[in-house]
């Protein structure tokens, strides 16, 4: 692993640097030095640049000082040139003009995909000048000769292989298509060695290989030849991993693939096999042919083409990954296109980043409401997830649900919210609403009509008999009896009535549950001296948005009705607690919470079959009442975007609980009984039940 040291006082850019390419790079950060000038960084040269591969200069943070870091740098005594990478910001670039020509610059701003590529290139740039300096020992070596001297290869020019390993870097990093680049890499190696032909093969299918480029080639040869990796050029390479030329193919006279491989040196014109290796695996072949001036091919030569080779088959890789990821790009932006929910991504910068399509219908553009920004940057600043917050659009009056989560990405915070309308959902379920009220009135209508009418005869037969037996004491007593509990049942009737007569407007306000359910015990079980009541507040919730009167209301109903089940005494139990996922069928709390309430009593129980009708009109299992309690309690717990649910069990008690949203205009979202039927959830009675 390379060591380089990063000159920089910033943790961003050394946390940058680290994902990029820290798996290949050890790092070694160090501030710039105290003493502002050329003598400080002198020192700090001399101390570490004798531990490290490259220097890393970070001229945003060493601003003004970058001059003398470069100075230093750039003394001869210090390091070679080529080893030193300076991430330059715009306002350091006027010092770059003292920076020598093999310095690799990297402008700022630069995508992340490029800055790896360019500094991964750069770093096995690196590699390839250290194995040339072994290449120039060998080529230079002078060696006795034994005999006659065979006609000897010329040492190559090094500073002509400088200036290729520097000129392929930059080719790679052109932002130029795939046949182009290979076009250019196959100039690059034609100019510097100074060969006729060339092809460079790469793979086609599992085993095997097609020319992808080719220059001085036959071109039926390179439209239909094509290597396998199981004989010839191709098995040889793969199986041995190195360099063969074709002098060498009569040494492998007693191997199957000498005779192809012969043939196939023979159809590209080549006199030079050069592999690619990539993850232990053949990725390509450079085949070429002999110079032009008649000079064999020099050691020093062919570890060139290797390494350049090797350069190629990493960009070709790099541009292969960023194929994959912009695809994927690609595909994920027709995903997010095509959901019917709005998505839109912010940064740390508050910029909006993405906006898929059905964002911006719901936005009326591209632009970020007001109500929707604030919530997205509340989860920018807390990193608190947001779930379904309700905001109105002003001026179209359109509801929106709002979600949105905060996480990393390339180095910067990212929200992304989820948006989705509730106009056409709060629509259907006014609609909804409509819908069971003029059921519930049908029905109302039916049962009334027929109470009435049952009041009705009952005085009507004593009416007829009034002038007959008036005179009998008992007769008179019977008659007064029922006349006035019909009168009174008529008038209980009527007034229960009057809750339905009208749409039920609610006027909520802030108000403690705990206050809320003492009153509805002190109003409806006060004077039930044989009823012992227990209360247990567990909540945690300080307040619900209520309309006070109706719910102390259908509290009081429901108290009532406990009590009045229990008429030899029993007791009564009060819980209130938070309401959890698992209370509901999504396992989600609503945004602003919600509480969960129950009332158990120890008193008669309701039967089986009664238990599902329980909050219809008219339904009592008592001789008291007319029926209209939990009906009125269910429409007043539903308004409030409640859940009304009942257990029971014969003999032993019910329970009722009550779940309410602690936010006015949210609801709960429904459970699995509650969301096929528009009527309360009624759950199997429990052996254990209170």
């Amino acid at each position: 692993m390379k060591t380089a040291l990063l000159v920089t006082s910033s943790a961003h850019t050394q946390r940058v640097l680290t994902e990029l390419i820290g798996e290949s790079v050890n790092f070694l950060p160090v501030t710039p030095p105290a003493e502002v000038g050329r003598a400080g960084f002198d020192a700090l040269f001399a101390k570490w640049l004798r531990l490290v591969d490259v220097v890393v200069l970070d001229g945003e943070s060493l601003d003004a000082a970058i001059r003398w870091a470069m100075e230093s740098l750039a003394a001869d005594h210090h390091v070679d040139p080529q080893a030193v990478v300076v991430l330059m910001p715009p306002t350091v670039a006027p010092a770059l003009a003292m920076a020598p020509a093999d310095w690799l610059t990297v402008p700022h701003g630069l995508p992340v995909d490029q800055l790896r590529q360019t500094l991964t290139t750069f770093l096995t740039l690196r590699a390839a000048q250290a194995r040339l300096k072994h290449v120039e020992t060998l080529c230079t070596r002078p060696v006795a000769p034994a005999g006659p001297a065979p006609a000897a290869a010329a040492a190559p020019d090094l500073h002509r292989y400088r200036d290729a390993l520097k000129n392929i870097s930059r080719l790679l990093n052109r932002q130029r298509d795939g046949p182009a680049m290979l076009e250019d890499f196959l100039q690059l190696v034609r100019d510097l060695i100074g060969v006729g032909k060339l092809a460079l093969l790469l793979p086609e299918g599992d085993q095997q290989l097609r020319v992808a480029a080719s220059d001085g080639v036959a071109r039926e040869v390179a439209e239909h030849l094509r290597l396998s990796t199981d004989a010839g050029i191709g098995r040889y390479v793969a199986r041995e991993a190195k360099i063969v030329q074709r002098a060498q193919v009569p040494e492998l006279a007693a191997a199957a693939d000498a005779p192809q491989m012969a043939r196939e040196f023979e159809l590209l014109g080549a006199e030079v096999a050069v592999p690619l290796f990539a993850d232990d695996q053949l990725a390509g072949v450079l085949t070429c042919s002999g110079k032009v001036t008649g000079e064999p091919w020099a050691t020093g030569e062919l570890e060139l083409v290797y390494h350049l080779l090797a350069q190629l088959g990493q960009a070709l890789r790099n541009r292969q990954l960023a194929a994959q990821i912009a695809d994927q790009q690609r595909l994920l932006a027709e995903v997010l296109a095509h959901v019917p929910t709005g998505v839109v991504v912010v940064n740390d910068q508050q910029q909006v980043l993405h906006l898929n399509r059905r964002a911006a219908e719901l936005l009326d553009g591209e632009r970020l409401p007001t109500r929707v920004g604030d919530v997205l940057f509340e989860v920018l600043q807390t990193g608190r997830e947001v779930g379904q917050r309700e905001v109105e659009l002003p001026g179209t009056r359109r509801s929106l649900s709002v979600s949105a989560t905060r996480f990393a990405a390339a180095g910067q915070s990212v929200v992304v919210g989820l948006l989705e309308d509730l106009t056409w959902v709060k629509a259907e379920q006014q609609r909804a609403r409509a819908e069971a009220d003029r059921e519930l009135f049908g029905r109302l209508s039916a049962r009334l009509s027929h109470e009435l009418k049952n009041a009705l005869v009952s005085i009507k037969v004593f009416a007829q008999l009034l002038p007959e037996r008036y005179a009998d004491p008992e007769f008179r007593e019977q008659f007064s009896q029922t006349v006035s509990h019909e009168v009174n049942r008529v008038d209980l009737l009527v007034n229960n009535l009057m809750f339905f007569a009208q749409p039920l407007a609610l006027v909520r306000e802030p108000v403690r549950l705990a206050e809320l359910l003492d009153d509805a015990v002190e109003h409806a079980a006060g004077a039930a001296a044989a009823v012992a009541v227990k209360k247990n507040y567990t909540h945690q919730t300080p307040q619900i948005e209520v309309d006070r009167i109706r719910m102390q209301q259908a509290l009081e109903h429901v108290v009532r009705n406990a009590v009045q089940s229990m008429p030899a005494g029993g007791r009564l139990v009060l819980n209130t607690a938070d309401a959890q996922p698992d209370d509901f069928a999504d396992g989600q709390v609503p945004a602003g919470g919600a509480v969960r309430i129950e009332i158990q009593d120890t008193g008669e129980g309701i039967g089986l079959d009664d238990l599902p009708h329980v909050t219809e009109p008219f339904m009592t299992t008592r001789n008291v009442g007319v029926g209209l309690g939990l009906t009125i309690v269910k429409q007043i717990v539903e308004r409030h975007g409640g859940r009304l649910v009942i257990d029971s069990t014969k003999g032993r008690g019910t329970t009722v609980t009550i779940l309410l949203p602690a936010k006015a205009d949210l609801e709960l979202p429904p459970s699995a009984a509650s969301a096929a039927n528009a009527v309360p959830t009624v759950r199997e009675p429990q052996a254990g039940a209170v």
